[in-house]
């Protein structure tokens, strides 16, 4: 009784909110829920519950996950609805999307000089990163597509160390404890290289990459430019292996398309969102996706633009099987060894979802 009565208020809010939630099916009843929750000044924490338990009918596209969360109290509420907008990308979209107040349309003149200067920093931005290590958490996820069940598999978290514009991964734990295997014995779906590649993907001369204005958006509460984007197969860089790296299994080389999203103020790419096309209709992945976030953090006392976190699907083509993974990037500090790493074997810097031989 004494446990009952000393229920913060918070908390009894919550519990009478958990029914709608668990009744929500519509992108506006998911709408009206959160920015209830933020006029109520509803904590991060118990929005983030509330969100848990939606279970959405339709597509939460993107402009409006965008915007719900920059309007989100904090970081676990985020987490929820950006899980909400992949859970629910295979779903139909509403007849009517939300409408959001919007800038007037750039003009072409505006348009061209945000891709040049986007351009220009996305070619030199390898160039301008320093030697650091930071730890890398990937929750990964597998699910059934013919019963609609999405199991945690394990979580992996690696030392990431990137020396001389090259990454090192090193797994320290799965699920908390000490590993026993390599990140390359681990298997299952992985992906390398979010240091640059996508950019230079988007950005490098040798993609032709068709490049077209979609629209505005805010992306964690900063205005943004949204492209479309898209690169043809035979100009592409992007590979899906289905063994690790290069050295087992099949391997193919894929086209892509997507949006990339550029910060209004300091034309800084803040995320890329990708998806694999012309996949061979013989190939063991049938579809890949990724979605990469980049922000500010501090390495040795300066700032610099780093992933701060990505979501990889992979599609099985003879099974009804999704892989995703979940990664998260924190800690960042500067590389103080004093003698040099060997790296081994080059690695292609592009990130590429993978599977372990003869799955």
């Amino acid at each position: 009784m004494r446990t009952r009565a000393a229920l913060p208020l918070a908390l009894a809010m919550l519990a009478a909110a958990l029914p709608l939630a668990a009744a929500t099916s519509t992108v506006d009843d998911l709408l009206r829920l959160v920015r209830d929750a933020v006029q109520r000044q509803q904590s991060d924490g118990d929005l983030a519950r509330v969100l848990h338990r939606v279970n959405l009918g339709q597509r939460l596209d993107n402009r409006t996950a965008e915007e719900l969360e920059s309007q989100a109290p904090g970081p676990e509420s985020i987490a929820e609805l950006e899980r909400l907008r992949q859970v629910s990308r295979d779903r139909a979209l509403p007849k009517t999307l939300p409408s959001f107040a919007s800038p007037p349309e750039p003009t072409p003149d505006e348009l061209r000089g945000v891709l040049d200067e986007a351009r220009r920093k996305a070619l030199a931005y390898t160039a301008g990163l320093p030697d650091f290590i930071c730890t890398e958490t990937v929750r990964r996820y597998e699910e059934n597509l013919q019963w609609g069940r999405s199991t945690a598999m394990d979580t992996l978290t690696l030392q990431l160390t990137y020396f001389g514009h090259q990454e090192k991964y090193r797994l320290t734990a799965v699920n908390g404890r000490e590993p026993g295997r390599t990140y390359e014995q681990v298997g299952g779906a992985s992906s390398r290289g979010e240091f640059g590649s996508m950019l230079l993907d988007v950005f490098a001369p040798a993609s032709r990459t068709a490049l077209t204005w979609s629209n505005w958006t805010a992306l964690r509460k900063r205005p943004a430019y949204v492209f479309s984007f898209r690169i043809e197969a035979k100009n592409s860089r992007y590979h899906l292996y289905t063994g690790w790296e290069r050295r087992v299994g099949d391997s193919t080389t894929v086209g892509e398309h997507g949006l990339v999203y550029i910060d209004r103020e300091t034309r800084d790419v803040m995320r890329v969102d990708s998806e694999a096309d012309s996949i061979p209709i013989d190939f063991p992945i049938a579809g890949a996706s990724r979605v990469l976030d980049y922000g500010l953090a501090e390495v040795g006392g300066r700032s610099f633009l780093l992933p701060l976190r990505a979501r990889v699907r992979m599609t099985l083509r003879f099974r009804s099987l999704l892989e995703r993974n979940e990664l998260d990037f924190s800690g960042y500090r500067k590389f103080a060894g004093e003698s040099s790493i060997s790296f081994g074997d080059s690695i292609d810097e592009k990130p590429s979802p993978a599977l372990p031989a003869g799955k």
